[in-house]
Order: structure tokens, then C-alpha cells, then sequence
């Protein structure tokens, strides 16, 4: 099993997942990407991810239904 960590990059705007997937990747980090909150919460059912970096203003599931379902 790999040490790096993982960091889900949750964001509409593919610019924005962009810059953040090179930011966390520059860093040593594996970026996994989220296009939406559906999305995200689909990949952590199924992915163990060490942060999650999460836009809050989001068209399909915002960022704060994503928090109230990890609760």
C-alpha cells in the first residue's frame, strides 16, 4: 500500500480542478477528482482519501449536502 496522500478535489469548474489537481500533485500528493458532490460522494464509498479539498457552490449536490452525508 502506497504512503502518498490522497486528496479529493470536488469542483464544477474544470479550470479551478485543473490548478488544483497540478497544485496537489506538485506537492506529492494524489489528487483524485470530482466533477460534482454526486461524484464525490461516489468515490468515498469506495476510496479511503485523506483530505478533501470541496467547492461549496456546486449545480447537482452542493458542498454542504456532501458534508451532511459524511456525517
Amino acid at each position: 500500500m502506497s504512503s502518498t496522500r490522497r486528496i479529493l478535489i470536488v469542483d464544477d469548474e474544470p479550470a479551478n480542478r485543473k490548478l488544483l489537481v497540478d497544485l496537489v500533485a506538485r506537492e506529492g500528493f494524489e489528487p483524485l477528482v470530482a466533477a460534482g458532490g454526486a461524484e464525490a460522494l461516489a468515490i468515498l464509498t469506495r476510496e479511503p482519501v485523506d483530505l478533501v479539498l470541496l467547492d461549496m457552490m456546486m449545480p447537482d449536490v452542493d458542498g454542504m449536502a456532501v458534508l451532511a452525508e459524511l456525517q
